[in-house]
């Protein structure tokens, strides 16, 4: 992507944000003002109609300003910048906040800003090709490791903790006999859409990977998991090489049967459009990206995607599915750790009732955020990549 596209999109990535925040504001503006008019009655008829042509001109002043400031902005950043603003650490997270929120309506627009699917390298996007693979992966090995970011991040989430210790790519980097490739993806795009990409993209890669017939494995951090799952699912319904031929799926803190602060978001759309005047406020919480919608029910896409083509079992498949739970108490077992978990995803919802106990991984005194850069859970991943 030339770092003009992005920034020439910015003025209309920021028209997005406006009308997203403008629209409750006047909405409940011009609902609490009719109901003090029709009080008045006809006598408030003129003064009705020019509040409203007053009202229009301002909140139409304001989403135009709006535009205009970040296509000014992004007019001067053009001109002083080399590179995008996906390829720069503050820029690319600000992306992958505003695309997590609303990225479906930036993707429906075609806007630059729009996250694209890409595999990612040295803050790059790498093309399918042998040649670019080949010079991003000079080292490759035969087994493929893809990292996936959870909602609202970038690949850059595996780059480790601000206090210094190894992230899990850095363990992958070092343990022998595999590869690890990041991913970025737009998180704010419905899960399946997502998953169907990255079957597609996945399959492009094992036809281009420079080394002869290569095996995958996918690990997913949070909702990176449930975007993994519906690869596997959508890969398999294709026939996909890699997919067939998968070796582990590796979910770390992935919230298997939706996320209860996701949840939350559709409980207050609901209680909010119970009364009229709160009913712009529960508009605008339903106008959240098709990302965080699928979040509030994990269970019933997971379900959905396990009728179609369910995730086979060790005995019949050489795939091994594994999971990884937190509890912010040192004990695993204490009640308060199991109900909140990591404070993101309760530990029923990380882990399935039905898998093996060896599959299974709850680790203590972690929050959700901590399980990136964990030595023991690193170890732990590394350990089941090389099982059988």
């Amino acid at each position: 992507m030339h770092p003009k596209n992005e920034y020439g999109d910015l003025g209309e990535a920021v028209s997005v944000v406006a009308e997203r925040l403008v629209e409750p504001v006047e909405g409940m503006h011009r609902t609490i003002s009719e109901r003090g008019f029709r009080y008045v009655g006809p006598l408030g008829e003129p003064v009705r109609v020019v509040h409203n042509e007053v009202v229009d001109r301002v909140y139409s002043a304001v989403r135009w300003t709006a535009g205009a400031i970040g296509a000014g902005v992004g007019a001067m950043l053009a001109t002083r910048s080399a590179a995008p603003l996906s390829e720069t650490p503050r820029g690319s997270a600000i992306q992958a906040a505003l695309n997590g929120v609303w990225g479906d309506r930036l993707d429906e627009r075609g806007n630059a800003l729009s996250v694209s699917l890409t595999v990612r390298s040295g803050d790059v996007a790498i093309p399918i090709d042998p040649a670019a693979l080949a010079a991003a992966y000079p080292l490759a090995s035969s087994h493929v490791v893809v990292l996936l970011h959870g909602f609202g991040q970038t690949e850059r989430c595996w780059n480790g903790a601000s206090n210094g210790d190894p992230s899990l790519f850095d363990a992958l980097e070092a343990a022998p006999g595999v590869t690890p490739v990041l991913v970025r993806y737009n998180s704010g795009l419905s899960i399946t859409r997502t998953g169907a990409e990255l079957a597609q993209l996945l399959e492009d890669v094992q036809a281009s990977w420079p080394v002869d017939a290569p095996t995958m494995s996918l690990v997913g951090y949070s909702m990176g998991g449930l975007v993994a799952r519906s690869a596997y699912a959508s890969g398999m319904a294709a026939g996909h090489e890699w997919a067939i031929g998968a070796r582990h799926l590796i979910n770390v803190g992935t919230p298997h049967t939706g996320s209860p602060i996701a949840r939350s978001v559709g409980l207050s759309t609901w209680a909010l459009r119970i009364a009229r005047t709160t009913r712009p406020l529960g508009d605008f919480l339903d106008g959240a990206s098709a990302g965080i919608k699928d979040l509030q029910s994990g269970a019933d896409i997971a379900a959905a995607w396990d009728e179609a083509v369910p995730i086979p079992h060790r005995r019949h498949s050489p795939l091994g599915e594994h999971f990884v739970a937190a509890v912010v108490t040192e004990d695993t077992r204490h009640r308060l750790g199991v109900i909140v978990g990591d404070l993101v995803v309760p530990v029923a919802s990380a882990t399935k009732p039905a898998a093996a106990s060896h599959s299974v991984r709850v680790v203590g005194k972690r929050r959700h955020f901590d399980l990136l850069a964990d030595p023991d859970i690193a170890d732990q991943v590394i350990d089941w990549l090389h099982s059988d």
